[in-house]
């Protein structure tokens, strides 16, 4: 499937190189979220680690 985007410039290296750019950038956000989203997703769930051990150390403490 192929996309057409019109831009209304009239050397073909012009458009070209316009579409690579918007191809690059686009692609180095959906890296960027990833990233993000790993971090995160990595902080939540040291943070519930860190709360299990705590909860399991209190309940032996109880004992």
């Amino acid at each position: 499937m192929e996309f057409e985007i019109y831009m209304p410039c009239e050397p073909d290296w012009v458009c070209d190189s316009l579409l690579w750019l918007f191809a690059l950038l686009l692609i180095a956000g959906i890296l960027g979220f990833i990233v993000i989203v790993y971090r995160e997703h990595h902080t939540i769930n040291a943070k519930l680690a860190h709360y299990k051990r705590r909860k399991n150390q209190a309940k032996q403490r109880r004992k």
